[in-house]
């Protein structure tokens, strides 16, 4: 009797300890799990993620539950998570804003977000097109180029520290264009001025440009992406103007803590996988100017550690004020 209680206390206490059966792929999920989005619910990266969400609950066999969690530029959800239990239930919809471009040009609390999370799969990548009037003079990049050196041509994006603002100014440096950014506080305001003439040209998502791309208001001059773009075909990519370091438009993909099992990563990276191959997906990506990229966790990790890389090298060169 006394050996029985022992064996069974054995059991309890090594099923609890780390490692030994406290989380373990072939029983996870065994209940919910929640996707926080570190942004208000209703915009872009919010959509994208309950796309994600309502077809990974059919993969994982538990509901998949959204949490938005917005403020200082995303830090507050992404912080949530990175302090939550390394057990696999919570999971962070970052972006290349929240986890590259924040942590560096904001530096402060922000800054430790870039070694916090354990990587689990990318989701999508966003494109950027540069574009100008379609009554413009300027009809392809290089005219662009020898018009800015000319005399200072305005670029208009959705804000300072924005991916487009960083890749503009990138842009500029490897080109010796001369340009000067304007800010806006979102895209449609940015898109009404450059079509009434109040500046130059504007560096905005192609889900903001593509009604006005497919009208012919607007000039598209090129993607920032390592592909042209199926619906604007016609529009070559930085690369293939010669400018080849400009593809990164932006990324989405999920994150765990710091501290998840491999297996628990493994088992999440290769649900999202599946998710990510169904055609329905990829059409409804396609609705919100999004691609499906497929990826393991280290190609994540290598996609962040080179959004990281950009950023710090446009920093260095042109001192972003985040302050205005």
């Amino acid at each position: 009797m006394l050996r029985r209680a022992f064996m069974t206390a054995a059991v309890v206490i090594a099923a609890s300890l780390p490692g030994l059966g406290a989380v373990r792929a072939d029983t996870y999920p065994s209940r919910p799990v929640t996707l926080v989005v570190p942004f208000s619910a209703g915009g872009g990266t919010d959509i994208l993620a309950r796309m994600v969400a309502k077809e990974l609950e059919t993969v994982l066999l538990q509901p998949v539950v959204v949490d938005n969690r917005p403020g200082a530029s995303g830090a507050v959800g992404a912080e949530n998570v990175m302090r939550s239990p390394p057990d696999g239930y919570k999971l962070l919809f970052g972006t290349s804003s929240v986890l590259a471009i924040a942590p560096v040009l904001q530096g402060g609390p922000a800054a430790h977000l870039i070694d916090g999370f354990t990587p689990v799969s990318l989701v999508a990548t966003t494109a950027l097109v540069l574009a100008v009037p379609q009554n413009s003079k300027i009809k392809t990049l290089q005219d662009y180029v020898a018009a800015s050196k000319a005399g200072a041509l305005t670029y208009g994006t959705f804000g300072i520290g924005s991916t487009p603002h960083l890749l503009g100014e990138l842009f500029a440096q490897e080109s010796g264009a001369k340009l000067v950014h304007i800010p806006y506080k979102g895209a449609a305001q940015a898109l009404s001025d450059v079509s009434g003439g109040h500046i130059e040209s504007v560096f905005l998502t192609v889900t903001a440009l593509a009604g006005s791309l497919k009208d012919h208001s607007i000039r598209g001059l090129a993607v920032a992406d390592t592909e042209r773009l199926a619906q604007f075909p016609d529009i070559p990519t930085f690369g293939d103007a010669g400018y080849p370091g400009l593809d990164d438009g932006g990324w989405f993909g999920i994150f765990l803590p710091k501290g998840v099992p491999a297996d628990i990563r493994d088992r999440l990276s290769k649900a999202i996988g599946k998710v990510l191959t169904s055609e329905k997906v990829a059409r409804e990506f396609t609705t919100v100017g999004m691609t499906a990229q497929i990826s393991t966790p280290e190609q994540l990790q290598a996609r962040w550690d080179a959004s990281v890389k950009m950023v710090r090298n446009v920093q260095a060169t042109t001192h972003i004020d985040m302050s205005k």
